[in-house]
């Protein structure tokens, strides 16, 4: 329901800034920073869904212009995940997400101050748990793992001033990271099956960004 309103309020802006692009910044410029906070969502691994939820999502991205409205770039990714008292009562464990991607975009102008985008970034992450709790080590145990990540983003900014734009967007961040419970002790808080932890971890992104688009490219187009 909440990303069927985000397209729905994102259509609306399109359709209200509908025009032909002449000199909007993000068209304009060889180089775009964007920085974006979201809230991230647990969408699976249940295992997961069941003991974390997301506190922020930070991205940082560095992106040139390719030709016409493609993009190239590099981006970081920092996510902090809680186990809250609503999931694991008085449990105050942590797990931070730190990656590192490849950023490919496609920018689409629709008027001098608005555009839409869509982005796709792969890279690699570590995740670390800290705050953990347990009355004896597991075998297993593991509170590090690196492992591989696609993100997906689409959304829409304008630009309210200059080179700069705030915007909305929505993702969704795929891994190939098997969450295991057992590994961190969580067992001894709360009591899991063995299809909790069936796929691999999944979360959902909504949030907002800022923009700021510079070294302005000669004759334009």
């Amino acid at each position: 329901m909440m990303a069927i309103r985000f397209f729905g309020t994102l259509i609306l802006l399109f359709t209200l800034t509908f025009a032909n692009a002449q000199e909007n910044p993000s068209l304009a410029h060889r180089m775009q920073l964007r920085f974006s906070g979201n809230v991230p969502h647990p969408v699976s691994n249940k295992a997961f869904r069941r003991s974390f939820t997301g506190i922020y999502d930070l991205n940082l991205s560095y992106r040139i212009r390719i030709f016409s409205g493609f993009n190239a770039g590099l981006a970081y990714k920092h996510v902090i995940w809680k186990t809250p008292d609503n999931k694991i009562p008085g449990l105050n464990t942590y797990g931070q997400f730190n990656g590192g991607a490849i950023s490919i975009s496609y920018d689409h102008a629709f008027s001098e101050t608005a555009t839409g985008f869509i982005t796709i970034n792969a890279g690699q992450a570590r995740m670390h748990y800290y705050g953990l709790s347990m009355d004896s080590i597991p075998d297993n145990f593991q509170s590090n793992y690196v492992f591989n990540y696609g993100e997906f983003e689409t959304g829409a900014y304008f630009y309210t001033e200059g080179n700069f734009a705030i915007g909305v967007h929505f993702g969704m961040v795929f891994t190939n990271y098997g969450f295991d419970p057992y590994k961190l002790a969580l067992d001894e808080h709360k009591a899991y099956i063995a299809s909790d932890l069936e796929g691999n971890v999944t979360q959902m992104n909504i949030g907002f960004s800022v923009v700021y688009s510079f070294l302005k490219k000669k004759g334009g187009g």
